[in-house]
């Protein structure tokens, strides 16, 4: 077994440089220190017989086939599998401590090559492939990558036009076809996936495998995930590989039920996103599960039809997952007949109640729920969720709404809480369901507000054994992240109540979390788009708790000195650009055919009805557009956009005394139009 390497310092901003762990003797004999290539083996070993990875293929023999092939890899050909990639990815020359980047949807693939990197003392760097170019230099650059791992024939596109400015990458390797090259291309450092795993490599080359692996430690970094902060480019949160497995075995001991060696895992949320990780990949391996692999489109709408196939016995997703559940069987609702409708309705309010009486205590009735359960079994089996021990909902807000829906059909959704630099959720509301927490942290987890207000709210602060080691070459913002103590600062506002259960207000540093639960910095997106269109004042991201980003946007125009308030007269910038357009308003009122407010304070914005030209349309339309291309990921991208009646001011309130957006101000003062904007 190894040991932890010397260490100073609890925390890192280099690959090179291990932490001291943060566990006491207990939590050490509890959850022995070990890496991830240990580990692998020792799981390996005991399941070796197992299904470990099952995932659909096209059916080669018909090619008109609609179903495809499942085909199944056991944990015995999982290790071999990862050892022979481990010795590919040496082949390509991955240097000790530096990283391989990976651009690609789930698959067996990426699971493969993130061991395989541990194994040779590198670490891996996923990213979404949403992801424009410059956002994946910027990762590969700050990683180190020297190999990177893509899909396709477009992510393989988007690094190769960037790859001149990338040195320190020896080799990209495309997965799947078809490919824009051949074996003649190795030379220059392009290689196919099949062509290294056909590939036998030298004693030398094993020699030097076992060698790499017995450099790594516990306490060294062995994965990046790279996330959105509040401006700018994504952050690399270290993680050790003490963080990792500590974390996903400390959530396996705590969900009840689960019986290692009998579990199945469908495998479909981000694999460079926490949860994708700590629940696909380790908790796959803790438990000995069989991780399924759902489709490329899953998030498009196809996991339904593997969850039909799979019927996981846990099942995580984010709130986006189970909203679409919820559309599509009040879609097949609507279609029954209206004897249907009626039973089922009754069945689910029967079982609403009783969830209900569990959660305030009071008498429930088992003969009512097992009549209601005749039906709602039926309902789950054909969800694929009816053997569903613990479902886990998290990465983004969860309406009240939704948890009461899915109660009516029994099923619990389990709150889980945590973030990229807890190694994932560490607070679950595994007692009994709740409507307003989150739940209480798992058996080792330390839980604090700090300085609390008068009624006890403050910023969430987390400390345990699988806090992060830093933010990669960031030692700044990894000192402003982590306290002197040892927590680490959320970001997020919420309090405790008695019993130690943990409740989310919002986030404070007005991240943007989408219900499909990707976490996006609003200024970065906003001056995208004031770049692209000068004669923007002001843009609003909009997009907390909603199934996209849009925007609000208002025209530069002057502001009375005296007053404050803004005027009608729009300023040369907004002129030059209407210009342009071959326009020639010079009021505010003109461009947007509307009357100008006499009184700003009896005005209502929310029932001005606002006419753009189609000049002014179109060029609004094409400047988003061009922004977007600049955006982060796709969903980072503004779906649709609203004009304002006028620009922002102290005086109206949008603005605060250090000329701030007050979003809570603007999200309040003009909800009308951004309700417009999600329901039309």
């Amino acid at each position: 077994m190894s040991s932890p390497k010397p260490a100073t310092s609890y925390t890192s901003s280099s690959l090179n440089d291990p932490v001291m762990l943060r566990a006491n003797e207990e939590c050490m004999a509890e959850f022995k220190p070990k890496t991830i290539p240990e580990f692998f083996h020792e799981c390996c070993e005991k399941y070796k017989n197992l299904p470990a990875l099952t995932f659909p293929t096209k059916n080669v023999d018909n090619v008109h086939a609609e179903e495809d092939i499942w085909e199944t890899v056991s944990f015995e050909d999982y290790e071999s599998n990862v050892e022979q990639v481990a010795l590919a990815l040496l082949y390509l020359g991955v240097q000790p401590r530096t990283s391989v980047g990976i651009i690609a949807m789930n698959c067996p693939e990426w699971f493969y090559i993130q061991l395989a990197a541990t194994r040779i003392n590198a670490v891996s760097a996923g990213i979404y492939t949403t992801n424009s170019a410059e956002t994946v230099f910027h990762i590969l650059e700050t990683s180190d990558a020297t190999v990177v791992v893509v899909d396709d024939s477009y992510q393989m596109a988007k690094v190769s036009s960037i790859r001149s400015s990338l040195p320190q990458v020896r080799a990209v390797v495309q997965l799947n076809g078809p490919f824009g090259f051949d074996e003649k291309a190795q030379k220059d450092g392009y290689y196919r996936w099949c062509d290294l795993m056909a590939m036998k490599f030298s004693t030398t080359l094993r020699e030097e495998l076992q060698m790499r692996e017995q450099e790594v430690a516990p306490n060294d970094c062995a994965l990046l995930i790279f996330t959105s902060g509040t401006v700018g480019m994504p952050k690399g949160v270290m993680l050790s590989h003490d963080n990792i497995l500590y974390c996903a075995q400390a959530i396996s001991r705590s969900l009840p039920g689960i019986m290692p060696g009998q579990e199945t895992f469908v495998s479909y949320l981000p694999l460079n996103h926490v949860a994708g990780q700590v629940f696909d990949i380790f908790m796959g391996l803790v438990n000995g599960a069989n991780v399924n692999f759902a489709d490329r489109n899953a998030l498009k709408g196809t996991l339904g039809k593997t969850l039909a196939k799979v019927r996981p016995t846990v099942f995580i997703g984010v709130p986006r997952v189970f909203e679409k559940m919820h559309e599509k069987l009040m879609q097949v609702n609507a279609e029954s007949s209206r004897v249907v409708r009626c039973l089922t309705y009754k069945a689910r309010m029967t079982m609403l109640q009783y969830h209900l009486d569990k959660i305030v205590g009071n008498p429930t009735s088992s003969m009512k729920h097992w009549l209601a359960s005749r039906i709602t079994n039926r309902i789950k089996l054909a969800m694929g969720l009816d053997r569903s021990k613990v479902t886990i909902i998290g990465g983004a807000p969860v309406s009240e709404e939704l948890k009461l829906f899915f109660l009516s059909l029994d099923i619990p959704l389990t709150d889980v809480y945590g973030l990229s630099e807890s190694s994932g959720g560490l607070v679950f509301s595994l007692k009994k369901p709740n409507l307003l927490t989150v739940g209480q942290p798992i058996k080792g987890v330390e839980v604090k507000i700090q300085e609390p207000n008068e009624k006890g709210e403050g910023e969430i602060l987390i400390r345990c054994r699988s806090n992060f080691m830093g933010y990669l070459k960031e030692p700044e913002k990894t000192k402003e992240t982590i306290t002197e103590d040892g927590y680490v600062m959320t970001g997020d506002s919420g309090y405790l109540d008695e019993e130690g259960n943990v409740y989310v207000s919002g986030r404070i540093k007005e991240l943007i979390i989408t219900a499909g639960g990707e976490n996006m910095p609003p200024a970065y997106i906003e001056n995208l788009i004031k770049k692209e269109l000068p004669c923007i004042s002001n843009a609003v991201a909009i997009g907390d708790h909603r199934k996209y980003v849009t925007a609000l946007l208002t025209f530069k125009t002057e502001i009375d000195a005296d007053t404050g308030y803004p005027t009608d007269t729009l300023l040369p910038e907004t002129l030059d650009w209407l210009a342009s357009l071959d326009l020639h308003y010079t009021k505010l009122s003109e461009m947007l055919h509307i009357e100008w407010p006499e009184n700003f304070n009896d005005f209502n914005p929310n029932s001005v009805e606002i006419q753009l030209d189609d000049k002014i349309q179109k060029a609004l339309e094409a400047g988003i557009k061009s922004s977007n291309q600049h955006a982060i990921s796709k969903a980072q991208q503004v779906q649709y956009f609203a004009v304002l009646p006028h620009d922002f001011s102290i005086a109206t309130g949008e603005l605060g005394p250090t000329l701030k957006i007050r979003r809570n101000i603007v999200h309040s003062k003009y909800a009308k139009i951004i309700d417009e904007m999600y329901n039309n």
